[in-house]
């Protein structure tokens, strides 16, 4: 629900459908890596929670020695942009969550 919440707005700003999928969920590491295997090389946005998040790391950086930089995060709302085709992955880049001001 969070996830979907997370690229809502997204979703309706570009006109893209949401697709909900259980590989993303908690502690579903295994299906999430097979899930993004799956779209490398195509444009998406994928939403899944933090120990998903670093197995998928972990296997970019153990799989397709995707360099992730000296200090790799995955701190609560922010973002990797990963690159690849063919069912892997050539770069991945990190950006830190925004922290909005309240008015």
């Amino acid at each position: 629900m969070r996830c979907l919440q997370t690229v809502g707005p997204l979703a309706v700003t570009n006109d893209i459908e949401l697709e909900p999928t259980d590989d993303l969920a908690e502690g579903q590491s295994y299906n999430a890596v097979r899930l993004i295997r799956e779209l490398a090389g195509h444009d998406v946005v994928i939403c899944t929670h933090g120990d998903v998040v670093a197995e998928i790391l972990v296997t970019l950086a153990d799989e397709d020695r995707v360099d992730l930089g000296p200090n790799p995060r995955q701190a609560k709302g922010s973002v990797w942009a990963l690159e690849g085709r063919d069912g892997s992955f050539t770069s991945a880049r990190y950006f830190p969550p925004v922290v909005v001001e309240p008015v």
